[in-house]
């Protein structure tokens, strides 16, 4: 149904009509969160009327929205509001490059740069392992500035099933739910009804650069059938025929596009973009006509072409003498030689001294100095404060005290101290990293406070604030901006690269990465060099110009985080080696039975009979958007049921899991079977979930939320997506709220935080009251099952304790200790332990992290 001015859908508002297609309507609409013009698509009344259909689109549009590449149209949300499913997106300006194709074939030049940006395009999706399936001129976008843009990617991928006559068109719109796209464009397996891969895109790009390059379609027929027997059996007319010449390397390029079989075809869409770069400096004229058509006078003209003969021999003997060899690779040398977990290394201002953090032989946290003359890690006489920063002066700034939160990050009391001089300075509390300005004299500095982060710089001068988590906070050489991290709200260590002047202007230089630690900046303040992975935590070095023009530095067979860089361009690097473990404990018995599950899992939770934990694998085979698990707690091999999120509870009996998808950006929530039967997504407007735990009933869920205000609140839903009941309406519980348990055994309460703070919350009525007799350091686990008992845990040194706690009485029992067998690098124990209600079973998860320094005078 088409939609009216003024229409609302969520917070967009419908201004104008902008075209329509088979896919839906397209509209001009304002976002009035954040007062921008979008473009939003309401799609076709068949998808709201098959949920399968449009639980699979969502799927595709979330992946597309994660690719986030300049020549992918960007999606920005997706929705319901009343039977209408529409789509979000960025508002283009311009024409489809069908409309630039009316009027005849596009200059060489021209050509060439629109394959390249949209094969550029094609590479960055199908490194996702996403495919088009329905590339042609319609789908693609010129802007005013000539930039491209692919649209609608994916969404031809929905329905499955061979194609018919009747479904291919011929037109310039392809039928909503078409598989195999539009007919002129198939490549010869869509027509046979195959299995199609990337390289089908790559066919169907040969077709759209034959039309450009020609004004022509490389396949067009009278009727569909005769369109598709030319495809699987007939080539297109030849270029060099064609009224304008075609240069043989064009031609030679759309023939490989084109192959019938896809193993002939380029086998990637990064080697085509690489093969049309190549041809930027050639020119239409070599496809003239290659025989010598001056044949006068032709022997006078030989001493001459062999002298020319002769001066380009020389010429290109000389070029190879004058230009530089092959960049050699970068040599490290080892610095650090005791075993443990480096948290945090820089350079001294002699830029030969290494400061730096570390866990070393099992210890605790403390920092160390290794000078060239004693290469030997000796005490920094800080008496476990961490290092934060050196100063070009020599000053130090360090964390007093600190506490583990995440990953590297810890937090703690910001102080100051010239290097290796007096007892260092208070100067401000909730710190979590810190750098100096170039001139020594300020201090920027990353904050938590009461939940929200902030960065300051310099002290007292708060330039970004939010509920996102910040890291790495580094000054620019001038002192001008300061590059940070930014992550979700959780403890995910996912995120962008953010740039920030002392305006607070904010900007993105590269984002979405699955995981970012470690940054600096290069010496001349052009680039920063940045760590990240795009899966698990295999860290490679980067480089982003200040434009956002991105490289790759290093990148080897060891996880590599970049720790300083000295103005001489010497660098400090730290090779890395993660392993996360789960384990399963009966209690009373120190015994470990292992269940983990390759190098990164999270968050174990165990069923309630103890025979199945649900987990969530974080390991570069888990995907940019992890994978969710279930495994006997008999050792049996490890099941996946789902991907995209973290999987958070699993019901009474064991039948059903709850997957949390932060990367979507509406918050759904999904259902998944853990035998047999289909996965269930559920929606609401207005609600971010954070995280979700089964009611005991097993046909509800309590359901911890962000409200589009800010506050933190607490919704009961239940499993087929009716409206949730917020039961935190009168009790103001502001941002920041945490769910530590989900609902009691009994059904009637719930234990919920803020800001360290533990109450007992009724599913009933207003009513809640503080936990008694815990400690700061001490939080819910687990419900015990009379109702009227919790499990807490405490997190020390070699791993956690675990209380039974009387919420009327307070009354505290060290129920059991459990120290990992592995303390080697062992990282704090901040998962949730699972135990089950009659606590005989405990689940838990521990990660052990072990590094070396090394420093390289050749990373370039």
């Amino acid at each position: 149904m088409p939609l009216t001015s003024g229409t609302k859908l969520g917070p967009y508002e419908i201004l104008s009509p902008l075209g329509a297609g088979g896919m839906g309507e397209v509209y001009r609409a304002k976002d009035t969160r954040l007062g921008r013009d979008v473009a939003l698509k309401g799609l076709p009344e068949s998808f709201a009327r098959d949920p399968d259909r449009l639980r699979r689109f969502e799927q595709e549009a979330r992946a597309v929205a994660a690719l986030n590449h300049p020549n992918i149209l960007a999606i920005y949300d997706i929705g319901e509001q009343s039977g209408t499913s529409f789509l979000v997106s960025e508002l283009l300006e311009g024409h489809t490059l069908r409309i630039e194709l009316e009027t005849g074939a596009l200059s060489q030049r021209k050509a060439i740069d629109y394959a390249a940006q949209i094969a550029q395009g094609l590479a960055a999706a199908h490194a996702k392992s996403i495919t088009h399936r329905d590339l042609k001129p319609d789908n693609i976008f010129v802007s005013k500035e000539g930039r491209i843009k692919i649209l609608d990617f994916g969404l031809a991928k929905q329905a499955v099933g061979p194609v018919t006559e009747s479904e291919a068109t011929l037109a310039s719109q392809t039928e909503a739910g078409v598989v195999m796209g539009t007919a002129g464009y198939m490549a010869p397996e869509q027509v046979r009804g195959t299995a199609v891969d990337s390289r089908t895109d790559i066919f169907a790009f040969g077709a759209v650069l034959y039309e450009m390059i020609s004004g022509q379609r490389a396949f067009r027929r009278d009727t569909t059938a005769e369109t598709m027997t030319a495809i699987l059996k007939e080539d297109p007319p030849e270029l060099t025929d064609m009224t304008h010449p075609v240069s043989p390397g064009m031609e030679r390029i759309v023939r490989r596009c084109l192959e019938k079989q896809p193993e002939q075809r380029f086998q990637s869409a990064k080697d085509l973009a690489f093969a049309l770069e190549a041809l930027t400096g050639t020119s239409s004229k070599s496809a003239a006509n290659p025989a010598i058509q001056i044949e006068k006078s032709k022997s006078r003209w030989l001493p001459i072409a062999a002298l020319a003969t002769l001066m380009l021999a020389l010429g290109a003997a000389l070029a190879w003498y004058l230009l530089p060899g092959p960049v050699p690779p970068p040599t490290f040398t080892r610095v650090s030689f005791h075993r443990g977990e480096v948290l945090r290394g820089r350079f001294a201002p002699d830029g030969k001294t290494v400061v730096y953090s570390a866990k070393l032989n099992g210890g605790l946290p403390d920092t160390f100095v290794i000078r060239e003359e004693y290469p030997a890690s000796t005490s920094a006489g800080f008496h476990g404060a961490m290092l934060l920063a050196v100063s070009r002066q020599g000053q130090i700034a360090v964390q007093l005290q600190p506490q583990y939160f995440a990953h590297y990050q810890w937090i703690g009391t910001l102080a100051t101290s010239p290097m290796g001089g007096s007892a260092p300075r208070e100067i401000l509390e909730n710190v979590a990293d810190a750098d100096w300005s170039p001139d020594g004299t300020e201090i920027a500095a990353l904050v938590r406070d009461k939940n929200k982060w902030h960065i300051e710089y310099p002290v007292g001068k708060v330039l970004l604030d939010g509920n996102n988590w910040m890291s790495d906070l580094r000054v620019s050489p001038d002192g001008q901006q300061v590059a940070v991290f930014r992550h979700p709200p959780n403890v995910d260590d996912r995120g962008d690269v953010l740039l920030i002047d002392r305006s607070g202007k904010t900007r993105v230089l590269s984002p979405n990465w699955e995981s970012l630690e470690g940054l600096a900046w290069a010496p001349s303040g052009k680039e920063v060099w940045f760590s990240a992975a795009e899966a698990g935590e295999q860290y490679c070095i980067h480089a982003v110009t200040l434009a956002g023009k991105q490289r790759t530095v290093h990148c080897g067979t060891s996880p590599t985080r970049i720790q300083d860089i000295a103005p001489s361009g010497a660098s400090l690097v730290s090779t890395e080696e993660h392993r996360v473990s789960i384990a399963l404990v009966e209690h009373g018995s120190g015994e470990e039975r292992d269940l983990s599950w390759l190098d990164n899992a999270y968050g174990p939770r165990i069923s309630h009979d103890g025979s199945e934990i649900l987990f969530t694998d974080q390991s570069g085979q888990g995907g940019h958007d992890y994978s969710v698990y279930v495994r006997k707690t008999d050792g049996s091999p490890a099941v996946r049921i789902g991907s995209g999120g973290f999987g958070t509870d699993i019901s009474a009996d064991g039948k059903s899991a709850i997957i949390m998808l932060p990367g979507d950006p509406t918050g759904n929530i999904q259902i998944v079977p853990v035998g047999p039967g289909q996965a269930q997504t559920l929606h609401w407007d207005g609600v971010l979930p954070l995280w979700a735990y089964w009611h005991p009933n097993g046909q509800q869920i309590v359901v911890a939320a962000t409200k589009t205000n800010g506050d933190g609140a607490v919704f009961l839903v239940d499993r087929k997506g009716s409206a949730p009941k917020d039961l935190s309406a009168d009790r103001s519980l502001g941002p920041g709220l945490a769910v530590g348990l989900g609902a009691s055994p009994d059904g009637h309460s719930l234990i919920a935080g803020r800001r360290g703070a533990w109450n007992v919350f009724s599913l009933e009525t207003p009513v809640s009251k503080p936990v008694p007799g815990l400690e700061p350091t001490e939080r819910p686990s687990a419900w015990a099952g009379d109702s009227q008992h919790i499990f807490t845990q405490t997190i020390n040194p070699t791993g956690v304790t675990l209380s039974k706690v009387d919420l009327s009485s307070g009354k505290h029992e060290v129920w059991q200790v459990l120290k990992p067998k592995d303390q080697l690098g062992l990282r704090p124990m901040i998962f949730p332990v699972g135990i089950t209600p009659d606590g005989r079973w405990m689940t838990f998860a521990y990660g052990n992290q072990l590094g070396q320094l090394y420093r390289s005078d050749n990373l370039k």
